[in-house]
């Protein structure tokens, strides 16, 4: 079968615009491979920012944990500019870490945990990511994103501070001895846990936060005693509730009433005393229930005793009656 010129011609030009599409195809293709292999990179980067973060808090919750638990300890050897320092193994050897975690996040790097002391009583305290990989900073940042408001990065634009999520706080590096350089992590424990003191009763006063030394509920010493209390101030104090002693107080105040199922009891030649008027019960011998600064006893209602003796002049407001029979001549001790 011939073919003519024409045909020729024609059949060229359409085995041409068949190269160019399949070449389109090609590069089609390829460009979406590179598309797809760059979407599966970032998802295995962000799966890994992700869990970084996860183990970046792990340890922050131990170290908060740990600070609270161990206050005075760790705040007697930090200074405003050598810091305190924890590490997971600490951590781990005091069972605020599980027995099995490990040392390093996804990208290798060590988290420490480090608490300067910037005043007296003070713990101001960051978990900080060292060695490893160096992280770029679309990583560090979503990292710090997946941390929250306490989150941090070192930026590469001031690698002398710890910038926060957004800008939201910054801190100098200097103040806790330690650069790490970029592609670094730290979180803020002063930021995410209130300065340590939502949970736990402080022993000690912490400048500016008296809520550390406040319960906001009731107390069970299971039993056991409270010592040394110098004074206790109540607005409520019902002795009903209370299911333990407080021994060797010298003062306890209470604006509301006090009652107890059982005696009040003193130890001393005291009793009970009127704050306002200056008078009361007491015994100073075995014999004799005294009233206090001789103030008179006052009734409406009846005074008994076996006797009665006054050692000044006896008066009555109208008769005075006498229930016992003398018979004429007969005797009536005694005399007088």
């Amino acid at each position: 079968m011939e073919v003519s010129k024409a045909q020729f011609q024609l059949l060229r030009k359409q085995g041409g615009f068949i190269a160019i599409e399949f070449m389109f195809a090609i590069i089609a293709f390829v460009t979406l491979c590179t598309i797809g292999a760059n979407m599966l990179a970032r998802y295995q980067d962000s799966q890994n920012y992700q869990i970084a973060a996860q183990q970046h808090q792990t340890v922050a919750n131990a170290a908060a944990k740990y600070l609270k638990d161990n206050f005075s300890a760790v705040v007697a050897v930090a200074t405003p500019t050598v810091p305190a320092q924890i590490t997971t193994t600490m951590l781990r050897n005091t069972n605020y870490l599980p027995g099995g975690f490990g040392d390093t996040n996804a990208f290798g790097q060590r988290f420490l945990v480090l608490a300067r002391s910037p005043a007296a009583n003070q713990l101001e305290s960051i978990v900080l990511t060292t060695g490893g990989e160096t992280i770029d900073e679309i990583g560090t940042r979503e990292i710090a994103e997946n941390l929250g408001g306490a989150g941090g990065f070192i930026p590469t634009t001031n690698t002398s501070i710890v910038q926060g999520v957004r800008g939201g706080w910054q801190i100098a590096l200097s103040n806790y001895g330690m650069n790490p350089g970029v592609g670094h992590n730290a979180s803020a424990l002063f930021l995410q846990d209130g300065t340590l003191v939502n949970d736990y009763l402080y022993r000690n006063a912490v400048a500016g936060h008296p809520e550390v030394n406040t319960m906001n509920t009731s107390i069970n010493v299971n039993g056991n005693n409270l010592n040394g209390v110098n004074a206790t101030n109540t607005t409520t104090l019902n002795a009903t509730t209370v299911n333990t002693n407080v021994e060797n107080a010298t003062t306890t105040n209470t604006t509301g009433e006090t009652t107890t199922g059982g005696w009040f009891r003193t130890t001393g030649d005291t009793g009970w005393y009127s704050q306002k008027w200056g008078g009361g019960w007491y015994m100073s011998d075995p014999t004799w229930l005294r009233a206090y600064a001789d103030k008179s006893i006052y009734t409406g209602g009846q005074v008994q005793a076996g006797t009665l003796a006054s050692v000044g002049r006896t008066t009555v407001g109208e008769y005075l009656q006498i229930n016992g029979i003398a018979s004429l001549g007969g005797g009536c001790a005694s005399n007088g």
